[in-house]
């Protein structure tokens, strides 16, 4: 195979990694998605996985984009030959991140698909079979919802009246009937909560591997979402298993990454008031929480209970207002929320929630408060970020009274630029002649300086002939309007919080077929935080000197 060196669709490593495992051995990854765990393991251990898994092209083609030294398999877990893609050679490290949907609480009541939850038993099927041959993986990590702690059998819910079998479809069976498993409507039998978990950990035990497990929140190691997951490490190499400590949080540890470190403020989104479709109820209540708890000035909290009561918001500000909110509001300002899982909206200064695989949970919205011009045009155009210096615009927007402006009559290069005369004057030479320029105005019909007059005098008397027709050459001082912006977030920012390289590919494959969308937010919703799994894979990682010692 071509090492791809002139394929732009590849991401190649930015430097040259050394490996940090074991010499011969290599890295697997099942489930590696559009490359988390994958991108994680390569922060640590130096070196792309050899082999990587997963049953959606799509996202190996993502991961074969980002991972090109990798051997990528686009198969069902179950039918690997582990044996063959090995070929001989020690698994160093053996990374697993079954499908966590039908163990999340994000499910509900949902029925569970006993096939889904069943995922994690391959883990132990490729350490079994690479065991018999001598091959069994040294370290074993399995990422998955804390919620896996409860793996256990599943059985038919029952109607609470009858006590009947309920279908998938919800309706309940008549008396006497049978239905078959597969349309039952199944959920977890709350008798046998965790009995499955546990007979997984023994399976692992008996094949030598002491077992661990701790919930780790991806914020504590540099994420930008507080996304919380078990991480399971499994070795027998009679080394100890190591939890690395947090390298974010309060001081003296490094501060969180924020929503807002991971936002392109660039997109400003629309306006939630005269929308097409109006916000939901649910969503207005969320975000006149948020904007009380986070102290947004009044004028917009008058403006979100006008929204929930169906009145009409009063939008005005006055000059003063505006610089007023601006001052307060300081640098980015805005709110987050995972509507779809009924987050509540908490302010860009802290980390992300969860990103989830669908719905609105999987691109949390974000409301940005601005300042807008009168006469700005609707979609978010115009709006000013409330964190920016209100501008002097001209008669076509709306601005305050500029103030007059020394500039110099002739010269080049820097210092030679108008400034306000509020400034101090800029160096006189013996050249230097600086002129005084003023707002005024003027009538349109008049050639000579006899019709102009300075803004701070009356007008002349305004007739019918053209002669009184006036122009206005100076800016005027007219009301802002604030706003609140609305819209999802994208993809990039969303790969951003869950601690991927900005650089990281993720609109195409490897082979140039477009990544939608709606693709890429399923992938990193699924996808595992590179930087949780990296600091544990490093603090299990040998010693240099026993490394080099191996080696020798």
């Amino acid at each position: 195979m071509a090492d791809g060196s002139s394929q732009s669709g590849f991401n190649f490593p930015r430097r040259t990694l050394a490996s940090a495992l074991r010499p011969g051995e290599i890295v697997v990854d099942f489930f590696a998605g559009g490359g988390g765990a994958s991108e994680g393991l390569r922060m640590a251990l130096g070196r792309d996985p050899d082999v990587a898994v997963n049953h959606d092209p799509l996202a190996i083609g993502m991961h074969s984009a980002n991972h090109p030294f990798t051997h990528h398999l686009p198969a069902d877990v179950w039918t690997v030959d582990i044996l063959r893609e090995v070929a001989g050679r020690l698994v160093g490290w053996f990374h697993a991140s079954p499908d966590c949907t039908h163990f999340s609480q994000a499910k509900g009541g949902q029925p569970r698909d006993q096939a889904t939850r069943s995922l994690s038993w391959v883990v132990l099927k490729v350490a079994g079979r690479l065991a018999r041959h001598g091959l069994a993986p040294r370290v074993i990590s399995l990422e998955n919802v804390k919620q896996i702690l409860g793996w256990g059998r599943l059985v038919a819910k029952r109607d609470k009246v009858t006590g009947r079998v309920v279908r998938l479809d919800g309706s309940v069976a008549a008396a006497g009937e049978r239905v078959p498993r597969q349309e039952q409507y199944l959920v977890p039998d709350p008798r046998h909560l965790g009995r499955t978990w546990r007979r997984f950990v023994v399976e692992l035990k008996a094949l030598g591997y002491v077992v661990d497990w701790k919930k780790v929140r991806a914020d504590d190691f540099g994420a930008g979402t507080d996304r919380e997951r078990l991480f399971m490490i499994a070795r027998n190499d009679g080394q100890p298993i190591v939890w690395p400590e947090a390298t974010h949080g309060t001081e003296p540890k490094l501060p969180r990454v924020t929503a807002a470190d991971s936002i392109d403020w660039d997109l400003l989104g629309s306006s939630i008031f005269d929308r097409k479709r109006p916000l939901r109820p649910n969503t207005i209540r969320r975000l006149l929480d948020g904007a009380r708890r986070g102290n947004w000035p009044a004028p917009y909290i008058d403006a979100l209970v006008a929204l929930r009561d169906g009145t009409t918001p009063n939008l005005a500000v006055s000059r003063e207002q505006a610089e007023e909110i601006a001052q307060r509001f300081g640098h980015h300002a805005g709110l987050v929320m995972a509507v779809g899982s009924g987050g509540l909206a908490r302010p860009v200064s802290r980390p992300l929630p969860t990103i989830t695989t669908g719905g609105a949970g999987a691109s949390p919205h974000y409301i940005r408060p601005v300042i807008v011009h009168k006469h700005s045009s609707a979609g978010g155009r115009g709006a000013r970020p409330v964190d920016e210096r209100i501008p002097t615009i001209m008669t076509a927007g709306a601005g305050y009274l500029a103030e007059p402006i020394i500039a110099p009559y002739y010269g080049s290069g820097s210092g030679t630029t108008g400034q306000p005369c509020s400034k101090a004057l800029p160096t006189v030479t013996t050249k230097a002649r600086f002129g005084l320029v003023e707002p005024v105005v003027v009538s349109t019909c008049n050639s000579s300086s006899s019709g102009v007059r300075l803004s701070s005098d009356p007008l002349r008397t305004i007739t019918t002939a053209r002669g009184g027709d006036m122009a206005v050459a100076e800016p005027i001082l007219v009301e802002y309007h604030i706003d609140i912006l609305y819209r999802m977030l994208v993809e990039r920012e969303l790969f951003n919080a869950q601690g991927f390289p900005r650089e990281y590919i993720i609109d195409r494959t490897a082979d140039g077929r477009r990544i939608t969308r709606g693709a890429a937010i399923r992938m990193v919703g699924n996808s595992v935080s590179p930087l949780p799994l990296a600091a544990i894979a490093r603090a299990n990682l040998d010693a240099l000197d026993q490394r080099l010692a191996v080696a020798a």
